[in-house]
């Protein structure tokens, strides 16, 4: 077995260290005196005077415990394991030397356990965040049962590099509102790294193999930062990095911003030793904490440092990292960060810092860290995955694609974390009744703020729930409106709220003047002061359409309306423009909450009317201007989103409203391929709710599904509609599978079906032609109607005439 004086040295003292037996029989039988003297210079004579002492005044057992600390703080000179092996041999100490001596079986050990002996500091330090990480919280601020959270699935959101994050400052870093779908635009381009790469786990095969993601394998002594919005399961990766890096044999550090006192001094060693061991309840020896410290140093590339939550930090990183620095001395948090940051010191560690996006926001370049990592959403088979677990009935598969079909803005919902455990925690509460509280956006948030407000966290409150919303409300709409979702201390001032009335919501960062550091169980917002976010930005954007509903003056309402949709405008090739759509997520809630008016018993019934009326009018307005020639426009995107946004409209009575209000307007359905399943949704319930008159209608169906397509000929056959034109470019097969379902809408169509393919062959077209000759002609709306079959080569199947009463007119 050859090894290295270092390795060697490092081997016998976690073979002496490894196991309270055999330290204690060394430390009692060794001549500890008579060995140091045969040693030379391998122990100075600073040292030999030292044990000297000890063993004159506390016996052989404590000097040679003295010298087993010498030996782990690197103060004997390196190769003294193999001269201490040698003067045991010249003293004829048998036994000892069979004690002590080295095998291969030591040093399998010694990689197995990464040279931490049992029972040492960081071994005890190891099991602690073991079991730390092993318990999950529930959204009601409970701990999980450990073996809930042991049974919790792995998994984890797309992580997404920030390129340039410093000079691009994407996806609401400075804490201003931004629609969601803003922010997840931007990153939808952005290269993806996988968890692995951020834990620098071993793999065959890399799942990417862009910059980023190599960066992160291949150097360890890496500065990263982790941001994502609150819920997005920040802290629950953390945990997950923590459990990992110990099963492949790291040691990682997890230690909360929130926990840290800013006027508390820390030193490197402190910090990862005693701040710790004090959260987890550990009373170290100095001797223990000096021995962990030098194994840390001797071993950074082992090492990760694991920092939570820079938003609840109650001290600002100083951009200036300190000159000329000495890793033994203590510093405050905010200076011990910063030479942390700018890798003066503990170099070859990496180090993960996790935030919400704004706080990195400031930092100077010497502190920036080296990636940025976005926690974007969680994908579709890990969004089944936690479903199933913490549904108590049913499958996550049914629920999902109930949820995709009947409320496609909720089913987005479902890819943050926070707000599928909720969703999930709803429908344990309501069993089968579950989707008469799904059916809006609106509707599910009142739901989960009754669950919310029914907590063990509510119970400790001193105000009125109905006061209390009524007050969130306000505060939620007068900081969108200012285009803010951080809150600080003095707004809830303003409002006359605590932290403990809002902890069921937001979640708290501390201030620069916090003095006192919370307990290890108090992390929420009830002992933290100054900055404060709701849960999900979803939820302040509820609480906002509230206020909007139930206390803006209707004059103000009538105002605000104007801001919920874009201003649509001509541009200067004359074609309808669409402007910011900054309040597209409020506008969904503000339609929820028209949707449930009657069912708020509790408000003023003239004025919810009168506001009822002015957003009907200012909706359908919107719509006219929306829905006509698309050589006239560029607003597709739009017109899709407010597909997906009517679906939220579920009251009949409601839907007859408008519909009556667009009974004289012809739409223009210009779609082609409607790539994504909610718009395709949307579109159904659009047709079948709200419109009386088609102008022109164009799908391109060849990949829809059988339902999809089948649920297009219902909407159409079920609702009163008149279309004047439509196109259909669908595949032969298609044509042939369902042309009963296109002569059952040829009632609906005034003037002109086309049925477009690429290729193909005339099978469809006779089926068709079967069709067309039993149709009865007196049930068309209109005196004539043409029906055409033709595909991209300029071949024509089929060309018909078809007028009221008379027998269908083939033309070729």
């Amino acid at each position: 077995m050859e090894l290295t004086l270092e390795k060697h040295d490092q081997m016998m003292l976690f073979k002496i260290s490894n196991g309270e037996d055999l330290k204690e029989e060394f430390c009692t039988i060794l001549p500890i005196v008579d060995i140091i003297e045969q040693m030379g210079s391998f122990v100075s004579q600073k040292y030999k005077t030292n044990i000297k002492e000890i063993e004159m005044k506390n016996g052989s057992y404590a000097a040679t415990k003295r010298f087993v600390g010498l030996a782990t703080v690197n103060k004997l000179k390196t190769g003294w394991s193999r001269q201490l092996l040698q003067t045991i041999a010249i003293l004829d100490l048998k036994y000892v030397e069979e004690l002590i001596s080295l095998k291969q079986a030591d040093l399998e050990e010694f990689n197995e356990r990464i040279g931490i002996p049992r029972n040492s500091l960081l071994d005890r330090l190891s099991e602690k965040q073991r079991h730390h990480c092993s318990i999950l919280k529930c959204p009601m601020g409970r701990n999980d049962s450990i073996e809930k959270s042991r049974a919790t699935p792995v998994v984890h959101p797309q992580l997404n590099v920030c390129v340039d994050h410093f000079k691009k400052n994407t996806a609401f870093t400075d804490g201003r509102y931004k629609s969601s779908q803003e922010i997840r635009k931007a990153y939808e381009k952005a290269p993806r790294v996988s968890f692995k790469d951020v834990t620098k786990s071993k793999v065959e095969t890399p799942e990417f193999t862009n910059k980023g993601s190599k960066k992160l394998r291949e150097q360890h002594g890496l500065s990263l930062c982790i941001i994502g919005a609150a819920g997005a399961g920040k802290t629950t990766m953390t945990k997950r990095m923590v459990t990992t890096c110990m099963d492949e044999k790291k040691m990682p550090f997890l230690i909360p911003f929130a926990q840290i006192d800013k006027d508390e001094r820390w030193s490197v060693k402190t910090l990862l030793t005693k701040f710790l061991c004090r959260f987890h309840d550990l009373k170290p020896s100095e001797e223990e904490i000096d021995e962990a410290f030098h194994w840390i140093l001797a071993n950074q590339e082992k090492c990760f440092l694991i920092f939570d939550g820079l938003d609840q930090s109650s001290f600002k990183i100083s951009n200036k990292p300190i000159d000329d620095p000495d890793i033994n001395d203590e510093f405050l948090p905010g200076d011990l960060m910063s030479l942390l940051l700018s890798r003066k010191f503990l170099p070859n560690t990496r180090i993960a810092v996790t935030s919400r996006p704004h706080s990195l926001v400031q930092f100077a370049p010497a502190i920036q860290p080296d990636i940025v990592v976005f926690l974007n959403d969680l994908v579709s088979d890990d969004v089944e995955k936690l479903m199933n677990h913490y549904l108590d009935n049913g499958t996550a598969s049914e629920m999902l694609e109930k949820l995709r079909t009947k409320s496609p803005r909720i089913h987005q919902l479902t890819r943050n974390p926070l707000l599928l455990r909720l969703i999930a925690l709803l429908s344990n509460e309501k069993g089968e009744n579950v989707w008469t509280y799904v059916s809006t956006i609106a509707k599910l948030f009142f739901e989960v703020v009754d669950l919310l407000q029914l907590s063990a966290h509510h119970e400790r409150g001193d105000i009125d729930v109905e006061v209390l919303n009524r007050k969130l409300a306000a505060m939620a709409f007068y900081k969108i409106i200012e285009g803010s979702v951080v809150f600080e201390q003095s707004d809830l001032e303003r409002y006359g709220l605590s932290g403990e009335n809002v902890q069921d919501f937001l979640f708290g960062a501390l201030s620069s003047n916090h003095n006192n550091r919370p307990s290890n169980n108090a992390l929420l917002v009830g002992l933290l002061e100054v900055f404060f976010y709701f849960h999900h930005q979803s939820t302040q954007e509820f609480f906002s359409a509230r206020f909007v509903l139930e206390q803006l003056p209707v004059g103000e309402f009538e105002e605000f309306v104007g801001k919920l949709f874009p201003r649509l405008e001509k541009g200067a090739d004359g074609k309808l423009k669409v402007g910011e759509d900054s309040f597209a997520n409020l506008r969904v809630f503000v339609i929820g909450m028209v949707n449930e008016m009657k069912n708020r018993h509790q408000l003023d019934e003239d004025e919810i009317l009168r506001k009822k009326n002015i957003f009907i009018n200012f909706l359908c307005d919107h719509l006219r201007q929306l829905f006509v020639d698309p050589s006239e426009h560029s607003a597709g995107d739009h017109q899709m989103q407010m597909l997906v946004d009517m679906m939220d409209f579920r009251d009949e009575e409601l839907n007859r409203e408008i519909r009556q209000h667009l009974n004289d307007f012809n739409f223009w359905f210009n779609f082609g391929y409607l790539h994504v399943a909610a718009h395709r949704e949307g579109f159904f319930h659009f047709m079948q709710h709200f419109v009386s008159n088609v102008r022109y209608l164009w799908l391109d169906i060849d990949e829809w599904s059988d339902d999809e397509i089948r649920r297009l000929f219902q909407s159409i056959q079920s609702s009163t509609a008149k279309i004047e034109e439509m196109e259909i470019l669908m595949n032969p097969q298609q044509l042939e599978q369902w042309s009963d379902h296109v002569v059952a809408i040829l009632p609906h169509l005034t003037r002109k079906l086309e049925l477009g393919f690429l290729g193909g062959d005339e099978r469809g077209c006779r089926k068709l032609k079967e069709e067309i000759i039993n149709f009865d002609t007196s049930n068309l709306q209109t005196e004539e109607l043409k029906v055409e079959v033709w595909d991209f080569g300029d071949r024509t199947f089929l060309d018909v005439v078809l007028r009221r009463g008379q027998p269908p007119q083939f033309n070729n």
